[in-house]
């Protein structure tokens, strides 16, 4: 995948005129699709990518992504709503989540390239201690997204806050992301399509594995 900080743009423009989930139910999950802790399966049959827009070091590569994988939609239309998180939830479907932030700082190869095919990424083992979407890599199950404070077409969103669910803060050694397979599509954005392994050791010990092949939703950071 050859793409760079000049072409995503063109995808803030393209994004502009699809669902800014860019995700489908329907169609993006297979059975295996999800993430297993203590042999227990959590079916997640979306995914999403953030991608950083930033630069904020002028190498012409965006400086971090987060992989998102969830059972319900996740969108950042609303921008920080509320409680300043720059994602919102689908209110009735959402109660999975897991993100891994993988950034440059871990992946020098990053620094003159996109993530692409064939490569194995190093998630960041940044902790704070508690869930914290902007900065650490976290797994949760059984959440429930608190009361709507938008709608987009026809899906009701809200934040999903820490106080609900089980959740896995990152432990010392950083998650790892294989990409099996992505593909970005830059002119039909709803067509791009990723296979990914993930692995996860929580700060308690736990290890959890995950899988996702389908479609992707594009977010633009």
């Amino acid at each position: 995948m050859k793409l760079g900080i000049n072409t995503l743009l063109i995808l803030v423009v393209a994004l502009a005129f699809f669902n800014c989930d860019n995700n489908d139910d329907a169609t993006s999950a297979a059975a295996t699709d999800g993430f297993t802790i203590n042999s227990t399966f959590h079916e997640t049959v979306n995914a999403y990518v953030t991608i950083d827009q930033l630069d904020s070091n002028a190498d012409g590569n965006p400086d971090h992504y987060n992989f998102m994988f969830t059972d319900g939609r996740i969108t950042d239309s609303f921008g920080d709503v509320g409680l300043g998180y720059a994602y919102a939830y689908s209110v009735s479907t959402t109660s999975k989540l897991a993100l891994i932030k993988v950034s440059v700082d871990d992946n020098p190869s990053l620094g003159s390239g996109l993530i692409s095919t064939g490569n194995t990424y190093v998630g960041s083992s940044l902790s704070t201690g508690v869930p914290n979407y902007s900065a650490d890599s976290l797994i949760a199950y059984d959440g429930v997204v608190s009361s709507s404070f938008g709608t987009e077409n026809g899906i009701d969103y809200g934040h999903l806050p820490e106080t609900s669910g089980v959740w896995y803060t990152v432990g010392t050694i950083g998650p790892t992301v294989i990409i099996n397979a992505i593909n970005i599509d830059s002119n039909v954005p709803s067509n791009s399509t990723i296979d990914v392994d993930y692995t996860f050791l929580a700060s308690d010990g736990t290890s959890i594995t995950g899988h996702y092949e389908g479609t992707l939703g594009i977010i633009l950071d």
